[in-house]
């Protein structure tokens, strides 16, 4: 049988794993998130600037393509 004193350390070796692992998850959920918040506002302002160009260049006969 275990002393109290061999649990009370095996829990808290555990509790460390845990807390790394949770560390982990936390911050692979806000990358994710940052990089989803950075494609969706890159895709609307690349839309915007390409309105505005067209807007600008309308004037002109020949037909404005970006790359």
């Amino acid at each position: 049988m275990e002393s109290q004193i061999e649990k009370s350390s095996v829990l808290k070796k555990n509790q460390k794993g845990q807390s790394f692992l949770e560390f982990i998850f936390v911050f692979l959920t806000m990358i994710s998130l940052s990089m989803l918040f950075i494609r969706g506002v890159n895709g609307l302002v690349s839309k915007r600037w390409e309105v505005m160009v067209k807007l600008i260049a309308h004037p002109n006969q020949n037909e404005v393509q970006l790359p």
